[in-house]
């Protein structure tokens, strides 16, 4: 979504790096930062001034934020709700150099009048109707790991959390290591492998992809070995399907296994 309000804005002063810089340009600098809050701080107050003299004519803005943020999958989606309630649709983006406070001013106080008239949890009910909506249209879509709840995906794990040690120990209960392998000294790196693989929401899996690293070059000999058993434990393991705003999904699915 292209937003005018910001094709000529200038890179923010706040953002000028000062790590071997002379006496004279810190303080030319810190003038530069005097005058860009001037500017901010007037900035500010004209799109309030405007937001308000909207909101009297009965107008209602909903802005879709990028940048620093939670980004969403059913913005079209998302559009179409708010339509029905006569709120139209802007963008804004989020800057790190720009205090929070003096950024975005009209979208604020449009996001706070909404808040006002339909109640603090609409924008949310509307966005988890929005999200559910664009799962179902996409069916057959294969989700990103950040797009789905997170939860765990390997069977009997309490949360999250339980994931990144019970498949490692259940990997390691029937897999040994060969008697001349060389295990990890102490001022090396940790050497791994990971699996890649395409969760679907039936539980079925495909595509799996091993990638494997030893520290210890001559540990590549047993490369095939540890690929192999790996591969066949993604295989045997009976995957809980990932889940969308509670619905289940097909998903990118990638775990890690540590050599010793």
């Amino acid at each position: 979504m292209k937003n005018k309000r910001f094709e000529n804005k200038s890179e923010s002063f706040y953002s000028i790096k000062s790590d071997t810089i002379s006496d004279s340009l810190k303080i030319k600098m810190g003038k530069w930062m005097v005058e860009e809050k001037k500017y901010l701080d007037s900035a500010c107050q004209e799109e309030t001034k405007r937001a308000n003299d909207d909101i009297q004519k009965n107008k209602l803005v909903f802005f879709h934020y990028f940048g620093m943020v939670e980004q969403y999958k059913g913005n079209i989606e998302m559009n179409e709700l708010l339509k029905k309630y006569n709120i139209e649709i802007d963008s804004a983006l989020t800057y790190c150099t720009i205090p929070s406070n003096l950024q975005n001013c009209y979208a604020n106080v449009m996001s706070k009048e909404i808040d006002k008239r339909f109640g603090s949890k609409f924008l949310d009910s509307l966005r988890n109707v929005a999200e559910i909506k664009y799962i179902k249209k996409n069916p057959d879509k294969i989700f990103r790991f950040e797009e789905c709840d997170w939860v765990s995906r390997y069977p009997g794990d309490k949360d999250y959390n339980d994931f990144f040690t019970t498949s490692k120990k259940h990997f390691w209960q029937n897999v040994e290591y060969p008697n001349d392998f060389e295990v990890r000294k102490d001022n090396e790196l940790y050497s791994s492998m990971s699996a890649g693989f395409i969760l679907y929401k039936t539980g079925k899996i495909s595509d799996i992809k091993i990638d494997i690293t030893f520290q210890n070059k001559k540990n590549y000999r047993y490369s095939s070995y540890f690929i192999n058993e790996l591969k066949e434990f993604v295989q045997k393991t009976k995957w809980i399907p990932a889940k969308s705003s509670g619905i289940p999904v097909n998903s990118e699915m990638r775990m890690t296994i540590h050599f010793k």
